[in-house]
């Protein structure tokens, strides 16, 4: 009887393999918020080194790649639905397991209520509407359409996001028309070795969404091509297509200002004055598309990556069992439902705290990613182990250069970011850390091994 019981458990658990790599490629671009990213992060790039911004994407985008390869290397060895949790469960310890999964879900869903924030703040700044009611809207279709399973949630994903490149590439290239083709030297010089660095970090920020894809390996069909080749891809096409359109904005700039680069640093927006100035009332309906799109896209790659890591973290017996059940439309509902609303949940309760969305946007956004840092860090770990148990050398060089750029990260995230903030993110470490103790000790854990398969 009781084997029964767990046959048609297991079988009820299970999530289908049904995303192709263009399901989980848009899927991903949903969670760089193309548009949003760029004007917030491409105008602080303009500022710091003006017409050298397209240098710095794409000096950005080379960072990003790094830790990109090591997910890429780890996606190809481990197939699971779970993503960074399922590295450190199976590569290092349960423990480090248990650890990673909940600083990943203190990542995703902060990250994606910052998105919500964002998107809530520029209505507000730009339209004067209601930030409260935009953000809820946003969140609210996000649940919606998480609820409605990972099918939809992707074709929604394909369809908004492929209106969302062609935007910003025809954007790119009309601005460059208008500018009747004047092509300013991105490789001039006049720029500190400091502010650089800075328009780096900020480039980085940019290529980012690939953090939503490896929870879904589960669902993928041929998830040892199609999850690695989505992580490149999209890390490739965030930082080019970051580069190519703040190139486009600093040269129609300097073409407006004569060349004049102070001229465009001093103004509120750059990047808002520039295509208000070129594309006047015609901006307005580009705006409110991308925003809300970008809202509603990076809300549910986060949502959705933090069902995964639920749904994976319960089929290992590390959270309630029932946060693993399973619909007959393949989607882990209750899972779901738990980020969604926690998203919705958290974003309600802080807009009230931080009586305003910008506060909110910056301090999720600082959160989620010292978090997200730490995250890459295990798997950074985890590729370095794998590596030297196998006796790749390849592996074992990409992840300690991934390494090196990630601890650099940390410290420079500690370091600027306020102490509050810093022993907030501590605490829910330490959470964390109490959590897998206490689930070793009740659960007794056999000691970790290196699994013989890692599929």
């Amino acid at each position: 009887m009781t084997g029964t019981t767990r046959r048609s458990y297991g079988e009820r658990a299970a999530l289908k393999r049904q995303l192709s790599f263009m399901d989980v490629y848009f899927a991903s671009i949903g969670g760089q918020s193309p548009f949003l990213s760029i004007l917030t992060y491409g105008t602080a790039m303009i500022i710091y080194v003006g017409i050298m911004a397209p240098l710095a994407a794409l000096l950005g985008t080379v960072l990003v790649l790094f830790n990109g390869l090591v997910v890429y290397e780890l996606s190809k060895q481990i197939t699971r639905t779970g993503g960074y949790y399922k590295y450190a469960h199976l590569l290092l310890s349960h423990r480090v397991g248990i650890e990673t999964g909940f600083l990943y879900l203190f990542y995703s869903i902060l990250y994606g209520a910052s998105y919500a924030f964002g998107v809530s703040y520029l209505s507000a700044w730009l339209f004067n509407w209601d930030p409260t009611l935009t953000m809820i809207a946003v969140l609210a279709l996000t649940v919606v359409l998480a609820v409605s399973g990972i099918k939809p949630s992707t074709k929604y994903a394909v369809v908004a996001g492929s209106i969302e490149i062609a935007v910003l590439v025809t954007i790119g290239v009309v601005l460059l028309y208008m500018a009747d083709f004047k092509l300013s030297n991105p490789f001039v010089g006049g720029v500190s070795l400091s502010n650089l660095g800075l328009a780096v970090i900020y480039a980085a920020a940019i290529p980012t969404g690939y953090g939503a894809i490896a929870p879904l390996s589960g669902e993928a069909k041929n998830p040892k091509s199609t999850i690695p080749r989505a992580v490149i891809a999209v890390i490739l096409t965030g930082g080019l297509l970051a580069a190519f359109d703040v190139y486009a904005f600093a040269n129609a700039g300097m073409v407006l200002f004569h060349d004049n680069i102070n001229q465009i640093i001093s103004t509120p927006s750059p990047v808002l004055y520039v295509l208000r100035h070129y594309m006047g009332i015609y901006l307005d309906p580009v705006l409110i598309f991308a925003m809300l799109s970008d809202g509603v896209l990076g809300t549910l790659a986060f949502s959705l990556a933090a069902s995964r890591t639920i749904y994976a973290m319960s089929i290992d017996g590390h959270l309630p069992r029932a946060l693993s059940q399973v619909n007959p439309k393949g989607n882990p509902v209750l899972a779901v439902l738990l980020s969604s609303i926690s998203m919705l949940a958290l974003s309600v309760l802080l807009s009230n705290y931080f009586h305003g969305p910008l506060r909110a946007f910056l301090v999720l956004g600082a959160l989620s990613t010292m978090a997200g840092i730490v995250v890459h860090l295990v798997s950074n770990i985890a590729l370095i182990r794998i590596g030297i148990e196998k006796r790749i050398r390849k592996w074992i060089a990409i992840s300690t250069i991934a390494s090196g750029i990630t601890i650099y990260s940390i410290i420079s995230a500690f370091t600027k970011i306020s102490s509050v903030y810093v022993e907030v993110f501590l605490l829910w470490l330490l959470f964390a850390f109490i959590y897998a103790e206490a689930y070793s000790i009740v659960g007794s854990q056999p000691k970790h091994r290196f699994p013989a398969t890692l599929e």
